[in-house]
């Protein structure tokens, strides 16, 4: 192992390319100054601080639905459908699980309309194949994090290569801020094969041309179709899964939809029309809709759960306790929140079933109707896409030296090792206070998913049912909280997912912040688990401690490399570091 000023030195003279200082998107955002002191004093202003900055989400989302690119997305994805080609969706990291989320909600909803319509069965199921999906890293990336795959154009080319598409076929590259490599080596590589290829991108064009390389190469190729939806820096600098992902869902997700609506109009009666209901709606409405939903989300009774769901999550960790959520129908938007916590926020990532080694993650998800392997497959609604890469091919591939002596474990039995079926798990009472949580989306909670909390709840210190959307009139629990939101039910159902995601994001980062593990719009506890991270690390140094970037580099190795593995979730390197240089990353913003 290099000594630590020697790995600051190669960072800092051999990885320009990942130095993103000047990308927008990497900058805190004026909106949520002192967003960790003010909600540390009024919860719910704290979370009206957060929502304000998704403002100009709807406002992106507009303009780009007015644009020729996206016009011709939909196109495509009506031409998928007509052709019985594939419409692939791949990403890394936070859009990565937002690619497998999309894939599920498109197989859900056709293979949903053979109960209504069973005549229609078997071009329901031919539909429902034509949609896939890809995260950097496969599918066990979704429950936890795998470590420097996004920092290779190489790894995210072949993963396009696996999945084996080609000409008819579309490739929508959910880019995030263009500033992970895995996902521009996929989408220039989909181009090599003749795939029509988008590029959905949150980031000004010329800042990543003039200043990353793999960024460049994707722009030069005139045949990737480019989609711009940048809405400005996130609410905590750097933290893709809250801004960024929010309009790739909602822009992506409108596409989907208006494309399916326009086959079953071209292709259903009026009267199996009116069965089904209202598949999509207006472009324009999708994002006057979000408008309306964060508005709902940042007042009255709504505000008032949310904040009492934060506040419940937060004094639940604080007295070192344990959440387990349990959700059937939106198991997959509630594992993609809790998994996202493990980098973001330094917090052990999901263990194993059977490894009584490994700490016990603060939140996780399960499904109480169906034993492990069945959930599994409700979750992706698609067989399990691991990667059984061998040495060989990470030396092709050109990985790292700590790659190829050690391969990840990512094949397709890693990700059924980890149980979120409605087997008895004593990991998840082992700490106190254990808290069960019911999750209530839409009425989504049926007798059944009840009467699994009231057969466990015995096993855990008390519990509470967090009801979300259109609630029923019904009591499930004595102690519920309430977060009533009004929203359009359309084919994917769109706007529910919207709301889920923006209603965990507010609790998962709103409980973290008032844990002390942001600090004003930091996320000083972030977890390098690749060299974007390192360099955030570098920079959030630098910023609070005020000392040049070389130096807070130097300092952040110092502290990297000086620690056992063994303690990684003990804090973040950054708080490490800036404790060690004299900042209190408990005080006061000022």
């Amino acid at each position: 192992m290099l000594n630590y000023k020697e790995a600051a030195r190669n960072f800092i003279e051999n990885e320009k390319q990942f130095h993103l200082g000047v990308i927008p998107t990497e900058q805190p955002n004026p909106k949520t100054k002192n967003l960790s002191f003010v909600i540390s004093k009024d919860t719910a202003q704290g979370i009206k601080m957060i929502l304000s900055a998704d403002s100009e989400i709807p406002v992106v989302a507009s303009k780009a639905f007015e644009t020729p690119e996206f016009q011709r997305l939909i196109d495509d994805i009506k031409r998928v459908i007509d052709e019985r080609r594939t419409v692939l969706f791949s990403s890394v990291g936070a859009s990565g699980r937002l690619a497998l989320q999309l894939d599920a909600a498109w197989r859900y909803f056709w293979t949903s309309l053979i109960q209504k319509l069973p005549a229609k069965r078997k071009e329901f199921l031919e539909i429902s194949e034509c949609s896939n999906s890809l995260t950097t890293g496969g599918d066990r990336a979704l429950v936890r994090s795998v470590e420097n795959f996004e920092d290779y154009m190489t790894f995210g080319a072949q993963q396009i290569i696996d999945a084996k598409v080609g000409p008819g076929d579309v490739v929508v590259g959910l880019a995030e801020c263009g500033l992970s490599a895995s996902i521009n080596g996929s989408v220039i590589e989909a181009d090599k094969q003749g795939c029509t290829t988008y590029y959905i991108f949150c980031n000004p064009k010329e800042i990543l041309v003039n200043h990353l390389e793999r960024c460049r190469l994707v722009f030069e190729r005139d045949n990737i179709i480019k989609i711009n939806c940048f809405v400005g820096n996130m609410a905590i600098a750097g933290s893709t899964r809250m801004q960024v992902t929010t309009v790739e869902l909602l822009t992506v997700g409108a596409a989907i939809e208006v494309a399916c609506a326009r086959w079953l109009k071209e292709n259903l009666t009026e009267e199996e029309l009116e069965v089904i209901g209202v598949p999509a709606l207006d472009l324009q409405e999708y994002a006057k809709e979000f408008v309306k939903l964060n508005e709902a989300l940042s007042s009255g009774k709504a505000l008032e759960g949310l904040a009492k769901a934060v506040e419940f999550e937060t004094e639940t960790y604080k007295k070192n306790g344990l959440i387990t959520y349990i959700t059937h129908d939106y198991l997959l938007d509630i594992l993609t929140d809790t998994t996202e916590r493990q980098p973001t926020f330094t917090l052990p990532p999901f263990k194993k079933f059977y490894d009584n080694e490994a700490q016990v993650s603060w939140a996780y998800a399960k499904d109480p109707l169906y034993p492990n392997t069945v959930a599994w497959q409700h979750v992706f609604r698609r067989p399990i896409k691991g990667l059984d890469w061998t040495v060989e091919d990470y030396k092709r591939l050109k990985a790292s030296e700590a790659i190829i002596n050690n391969p990840p474990k990512v094949a397709s039995s890693e990700v059924e090792q980890y149980n979120i079926g409605n087997v008895d798990d004593p990991s998840r009472y082992s700490r106190r206070p254990a808290r069960l949580v019911c999750v209530d989306i839409n009425g989504s909670a049926t007798p059944e998913v009840t009467k699994w909390y009231h057969d466990n709840i015995a096993k855990f210190d008390d519990g509470i049912v967090i009801r979300l959307g259109n609630i029923p009139n019904n009591k499930l629990l004595e102690n519920e909280i309430h977060i009533p939101v009004e929203v359009p039910r359309t084919c994917t159902d769109l706007m529910t997912h919207l709301l889920v995601k923006l209603a965990f994001n507010i609790l998962s980062t709103g409980t973290m912040a008032k844990m002390g593990r942001v600090w004003s719009n930091w996320m000083i506890q972030v977890l390098p688990t690749n060299k974007k991270l390192i360099d955030r690390s570098t920079r959030i140094i630098s910023n609070i401690a005020g000392i040049p970037y070389e130096e807070a580099c130097e300092e952040f190795f110092k502290s990297y490399l000086g620690r056992d593995p063994k303690e990684e979730y003990r804090e973040s390197y950054v708080v490490e570091t800036l404790k060690r240089l004299g900042f209190d990353p408990t005080q006061e913003v000022k």
